[in-house]
């Protein structure tokens, strides 16, 4: 089950776990810094759900796993790192509207596809360019990776290429 809320205190438990400063989880979350700095000293319960959903995203890309609070025996939330199954490269690539890019999973080659209308959804810009779809994704590389993840975990088999749809986003990406 994908997470959709953290505490301020995961977020830098977190950041402390990957040896990320401030600045390096916003950079990766494409959030600005002071919202990161707001949401960990308590300045807000909680940053707008798309910045919140971008933080856990490049956290959860970079190989951190948020434990839920359990109430029955006691225990707070927290973090550890996880094994990354998803290798990934930063070539990104358009193909007519959509942009690809590839993966390997637990050793397996993979070919993302990423249509248009969702880069139309994340993005909030008008450019409509090869290099500014190229950009969008490339920005947002952490809420995709995660989607690709969730979705090659739950199949028995890696296929050779996936395409994205809204479905394999956390309710409140979009």
């Amino acid at each position: 089950m994908p997470v959709v809320t953290i505490s301020g205190t995961q977020c830098a438990a977190a950041r402390a776990l990957l040896g990320w400063s401030q600045d390096d989880l916003a950079r990766n979350a494409q959030v600005a810094r002071a919202t990161i700095a707001s949401f960990e000293g308590n300045g807000r319960i909680e940053p707008m759900r798309k910045n919140l959903l971008a933080i856990i995203a490049a956290l959860e890309a970079a190989g951190v796993a948020f434990i839920p609070e359990d109430v029955e025996n006691g225990l707070g939330a927290g973090v550890r790192r996880r094994k990354l199954e998803l290798q990934y490269s930063n070539t990104v690539r358009p193909v007519g509207w959509d942009v690809i890019f590839p993966v390997r999973y637990k050793g397996q080659p993979c070919s993302v596809t990423i249509p248009r209308a969702i880069i139309d959804d994340i993005d909030n810009s008008n450019d409509r360019t090869d290099e500014g779809r190229v950009k969008v994704v490339q920005n947002a590389l952490p809420r995709f990776l995660i989607a690709v993840e969730q979705l090659l975990g739950n199949l028995g088999e890696v296929p050779s290429e996936i395409t994205l749809d809204h479905g394999a986003f956390t309710r409140g990406t979009f």
